[in-house]
């Protein structure tokens, strides 16, 4: 008896499917139209969505490279390459000089790296780096001692790091990113060769093998080029930000923060009272803060998506009000033939239902080519919407139609 009720009832349902798609197929503009806005409601959300989950992976991935047992500390909040906020632009940067007083002071700090960053400008014109017939405006200088690579975790390619008497000495002697190396030797090998910054040379005695962590595809360390610390001091006194790369003792990441910062206060000459004057962060912290970025972008994306789904709602509920008054008789002649109110309605909804699935699938799909789009013209950076987005995006454009 039970089998022959569900039976009845899927038989019920497939002519009430093979209705809706007649009627949709009766009126394929309409349909379209109706379900415009379902589909840009759905790319807007699932394309933004596999934005930031890539975004968010790369920086994850990025962090992870330059060592998740690492904190860093630097004068200002921020991007060290960014403007300082107006609040934190009169704070006096790091000095170098305290680098091995903390590692020598701390009890959960195994060694401390220091990177010096060298202005872009000198003497108000670009820095450039010259070598191998060919040049380059876009490359970024860092003074960096010689455990920097160790503590970062930067892979040579070829080549070795320097050494801690060259940079007592001042060698001048470079270390250059994968995107250095190619735009002044292409394919071939850097390690050998001479460079030239602003007219001084240099001998490249390294070659750091491509970042995998990046934002958007690109890692910004694949552009440096890295010079012994006491170099860097040398010829460039105007350089003064410098970024600690502290290194915790395996698994004492937040207690080796702790120790840093009572350290800094120390070492900066900070009263009880006095806020402190330099941030720390960790890998940890900075994946937080994207995630929240990320979680009011996405708020902002729902709120443009629910304005499109509502007017793609409003679209179906259109078509759909035409369609049932276009049918009148078709409706009155099923009723006199037997069919309940209940198989009436079921075949609209299922029509409604129909209709924004296919928005829904078109969105996805579009929003699929998009990402597809932006991963090759960013090589490196995936836009791939996660499953859960898709599958959030198809069930808010099937509710929308019901």
């Amino acid at each position: 008896m039970n089998g022959r009720r569900r039976g009845a009832v899927g038989r019920i349902a497939a002519e009430s499917a093979r209705l809706a798609f007649g009627a949709i197929r009766s009126q394929p503009l309409r349909s379209l139209l109706a379900i415009a806005g379902v589909v840009i409601g759905v790319v807007t959300v699932v394309l933004v969505t596999a934005v930031l989950a890539g975004v968010r992976s790369q920086v994850a991935l990025l962090f992870r490279e330059i060592g998740s047992d690492n904190v860093f500390a630097y004068h200002r909040s921020g991007d060290p390459y960014s403007p300082p906020a107006e609040a934190e632009a009169q704070r006096r940067p790091l000095d170098p000089a305290l680098a091995p007083r903390i590692a020598a002071l701390g009890n959960e700090i195994r060694d401390v790296a220091v990177q010096l960053l060298v202005p872009v400008l000198d003497g108000g014109r670009p820095l450039v780096v010259r070598g191998g017939g060919n040049e380059s405006e876009q490359a970024l200088v860092e003074g960096v001692s010689a455990n920097f690579m160790e503590i970062t975790d930067a892979e040579l390619a070829a080549g070795r790091p320097f050494t801690p008497l060259e940079e007592r000495v001042g060698a001048r002697l470079a270390v250059v990113g994968a995107n250095v190396a190619q735009a002044l030797w292409g394919r071939g090998r850097a390690t050998g060769r001479e460079l030239r910054l602003g007219g001084v040379a240099f001998t490249v005695i390294g070659e750091v093998a491509p970042r995998q962590g990046a934002v958007f595809g690109e890692n910004r360390q694949d552009n440096v080029i890295m010079i012994p610390l006491g170099t860097a001091r040398r010829l460039y006194p105007e350089a003064e930000e410098a970024v600690f790369y502290i290194q915790a003792e395996p698994g004492r990441r937040e207690a080796a923060r702790a120790e840093v910062e009572a350290i800094l206060r120390r070492l900066r000459d900070l009263g009880p009272g006095e806020p402190n004057d330099f941030h720390l962060s960790t890998s940890d912290q900075i994946i937080a803060q994207i995630d929240r970025l990320g979680a009011r972008i996405g708020l902002v994306t729902a709120a443009l998506a629910a304005v499109s789904l509502l007017i793609g709602g409003l679209g179906i509920a259109n078509v759909m009000i035409i369609a049932v008054t276009e049918r009148t008789r078709e409706i009155g002649l099923r009723r006199a033939l037997g069919a309940r109110r209940g198989e009436v309605r079921r075949q609209f909804l299922l029509e409604a239902a129909i209709l924004s699935l296919a928005g829904g699938a078109a969105g996805v799909v579009v929003a699929s080519l998009l990402g597809l789009l932006l991963t090759l013209a960013a090589p490196g950076f995936a836009a791939v919407p996660p499953l859960w987005a898709v599958a959030g995006g198809l069930a808010a454009a099937a509710g929308t139609g019901l």
